[in-house]
């Protein structure tokens, strides 16, 4: 972590006072490659952004189930995709290393919730699993992204 929190007198801060902090090799892997070098919004973070690719899909295949089920798996399965994002913005946005830790553990099990219930809707012959290979491929890659991300904020 940069000198920066010294520099304004605090010694518990996660993050400097301007939400700047230096990334470092591990933290690169969930910063856009060939970035700016430094994460100023929770937007820059790949997880964050993959997480917003995954609701896109998820509203996309959900579209797909049957009218019956609005207010069923459709809707459960659509809010467990929003939460993905949504939890990592929360954690920034509380701005202290233990918080951004815990929004991105709870992205991680609404990742895996998600993963269910898209495997539920194959058991019910919603969807076919060949369709959702990619999608579980790439659940797989973000719920690594946050393993990666808490992993290096434990270091800290």
């Amino acid at each position: 972590m940069s000198e920066e929190p010294a520099r304004y007198g605090l010694k518990n801060q996660d993050w400097v006072l301007d939400g700047h902090f230096e990334l470092g090799d591990i933290l690169s892997q969930v910063a856009e490659p060939g970035g700016k070098g430094y994460v100023s919004h929770f937007r820059d973070f790949r997880v964050w952004q993959q997480g917003m690719d995954l609701v896109d899909r998820v509203y996309e295949l959900s579209a797909r189930f049957p009218k019956e089920e609005l207010y069923g798996l459709t809707s459960q399965v659509r809010r467990a995709a929003v939460s993905v994002p949504s939890n990592i913005a929360e954690g920034w946005g509380r701005n202290r290393k233990g918080y951004m830790s815990l929004g991105l553990s709870y992205a991680r099990g609404s990742a895996h919730e998600v993963e269910t219930q898209l495997e539920i809707a194959v058991r019910l012959g919603w969807l076919s699993r060949n369709e959702l290979i990619p999608v579980f491929d790439q659940l797989n890659i973000l719920s690594s992204g946050l393993l990666r991300f808490m992993h290096t904020l434990e270091k800290r």
